[in-house]
């Protein structure tokens, strides 16, 4: 698992078993890692994965609540409002020379001269709480290329458990509407469903 300081101190808060303690990777935005490690069996990668720095959305008042970042383990959340922030971060994960899927997913909103270059076929792309982020889908649509296929997330009502079939019911169905709107006949725009799988 990869994910920021904040990120992995909440993933030992949850409870990880001591055995997956090494599957914890810290990174911080710039890297570019292959899996499996580059070995003489394998020269080339099955995988590889991009960290991109990010942001988090700004909502209407311009900010976003709670900010902070956790540097140990906190007692296990169980709200909501326990969380931190903790650092935004975008993925780009590349199989084989087939396939590169990027991840702006966990927040609405990027870092333009960060993603500048990267093409995705896929876009999987957070689209809640831009309010304040100036034309922000159609800038990191055009940052990106114009990707073939773009799946919205995190425009969920944000409370529904999301193992509940009913967490769809809370979705912003315009979204899917407006990023189509916009790529236009450039690519399309998926509306993931609960639990169910797509072929890309």
């Amino acid at each position: 698992m990869l994910g920021g300081e904040t990120h992995l101190n909440l993933v030992r808060a949850m409870g990880i078993p001591a055995a997956r303690e090494p599957d914890l990777v810290l990174v911080t935005g710039g890297e570019h890692l292959r899996f499996p490690l580059r070995s003489p069996e394998q020269p080339r990668p099955a995988y590889t994965i991009e960290v991109f720095r990010s942001l988090h959305s700004q909502l209407g008042g311009y900010g976003f609540a709670p900010a902070g970042t956790l540097t140990a383990p906190p007692k296990k959340p169980t709200t909501l409002g326990e969380l931190v922030e903790g650092g935004s971060l975008g993925y780009q994960v590349t199989v084989g020379d087939r396939l590169r899927v990027m991840f702006l997913s966990g927040t609405a909103n990027f870092v333009e001269r960060e993603v500048a270059g990267a093409r995705p076929d896929v876009l999987v792309l957070g689209s809640s709480g831009n309010a304040a982020v100036h034309d922000y889908f159609e800038r990191v649509l055009q940052a990106l290329g114009w990707p073939r296929i773009v799946v919205p997330c995190h425009h969920d009502d944000l409370v529904t458990a999301l193992d509940k079939p009913e967490v769809h019911d809370g979705v912003n169905r315009e979204v899917v509407a407006t990023l189509q709107n916009i790529l236009g006949g450039r690519g399309r725009v998926l509306d993931p469903r609960h639990l169910q799988q797509f072929q890309l």
